[in-house]
């Protein structure tokens, strides 16, 4: 058994590891209420509780029926975070292992409390565990989300509570502090590996974004064109062409949400965190159908937060051997930005001059070495990484 100081020491090291690294980690602060007069987008749903957000660093909510019945709390379907920078779409908790409320009242007894998320594009309601027994004061509530499959996990539309009748106790008020997720991030995110039974018969959300005219059948910014190889473990394939003739004949720019199903809506495949990786993988080849070799270069780039500006990955950029063989090309991805509300992930191929068949086996995410090895650490000794103490767990 490792010494009480020996452990100090490596939660000391974790600390400095953590506040000087350059990305940040996925568990996080969902919602605060910093400051006053916005609600952040949180409706009440039944029994008709008044929201407001008049004391700085929390959401008040007024129970309005004279008896003390049910009602219910959410954030807005349209809103993953707090921050409407942040964009839209559903919530990316893969890999992680709870929510966490700071909520209280000011009853005298307790009130039994349903926590819940609605999960995937069809909103599918999880209760989070049995109902708890929420206290008076302010108190954490720690919830599971591990029950969530994958495709719950990566598309959250909501999170929320509903306070069971309590009519002995009469209309409360009723206090949320803070939302938040925590865990032990992925050490490893297979964003992509279009394997034999993935969604979409292998496609997994991949789309031609643009530059469409290299991509051999391709009418739009759609999956026309895309095709899945179900060689090996399965890849994505198109044609890439040539010299397809316009004045700057830029290879295709191929992008892939959080690897759920497309559906013909790119709303369906949003957000993604990537918050807590420094290194993107591309294992990918390139064939040139007419016995050509060389290589043909590549960027990564990506579309992230609210109106989907474009980042790419700056240089050196990447360069594929035209061999037919499959490579694994790496970018690092120091320096990006809003990096836990990425709306696209891309691939734009440079300029070549014969056609080429590419395929990707896989897209994949790693952090920092150190990052890795200290939160595998602080997984041995279960430490979490709460802004808060937590004061009370469930």
């Amino acid at each position: 058994m490792m010494s009480q100081r020996w452990v100090l020491v490596l939660l000391a090291m974790l600390s400095l590891c953590i506040a000087s690294s350059a990305a940040a980690q996925s568990p996080s602060a969902l919602y605060t209420w910093g400051g006053t007069g916005d609600v952040r987008g949180w409706v009440g749903t039944t029994g008709s509780p008044t929201l407001s957000n008049t004391v700085a660093g929390e959401l008040t909510i007024a129970e309005t029926t004279a008896t003390g019945t049910t009602f219910t709390v959410r954030d807005d379907f349209n809103r993953i975070r707090e921050l409407t920078s942040d964009g839209s779409g559903g919530l990316d908790l893969t890999g992680l292992d709870f929510l966490e409320f700071d909520l209280g009242h000011n009853g005298a007894g307790n009130v039994n409390v349903q926590f819940f998320v609605q999960a995937t594009t069809g909103s599918t309601f999880v209760a989070l565990a049995p109902d708890v027994a929420v206290t008076p004061g302010i108190n954490t509530y720690q919830l599971p989300i591990t029950q969530l499959t994958a495709a719950q996990a990566v598309y959250v539309r909501t999170v929320g509570f509903i306070a069971r009748d309590h009519v002995g106790l009469g209309p409360l008020a009723w206090n949320l502090q803070e939302v938040r997720s925590g865990g032990i991030p992925l050490a490893v995110r297979d964003l992509i590996t279009h394997n034999v039974g993935t969604p979409e018969g292998g496609l997994q959300s991949a789309i031609v974004n643009f530059d469409g005219a290299a991509v051999l059948g391709n009418t739009g910014q759609n999956q026309t064109g895309l095709s899945h190889n179900p060689s090996g473990t399965g890849s994505l394939q198109w044609t890439d062409l040539g010299d397809h003739g316009v004045s700057d004949p830029s290879g295709g720019a191929i992008t892939w949400g959080n690897g759920t199903a497309w559906n013909g809506n790119s709303f369906n495949s949003r957000l993604t965190d990537l918050s807590n990786y420094d290194t993107m993988k591309v294992r990918i080849s390139a064939t040139d159908p007419s016995g050509g070799g060389g290589s043909v270069g590549m960027r990564a780039f990506f579309q992230r937060g609210s109106g989907f500006p474009f980042q790419e990955v700056p240089a050196p950029y990447a360069s594929l051997p035209i061999d037919g063989q499959f490579h694994e090309l790496e970018f690092d991805l120091t320096g990006q930005t809003l990096m836990h509300a990425v709306d696209w992930t891309g691939l734009d191929l440079f300029a070549h001059a014969n056609d080429l068949v590419i395929n990707v086996d896989r897209i994949r995410f790693v952090p920092e070495p150190t990052t890795a090895v200290l939160f595998g650490i602080a997984g041995v000794f279960g430490l979490g990484f709460s802004r808060r103490a937590v004061r009370r767990q469930r």
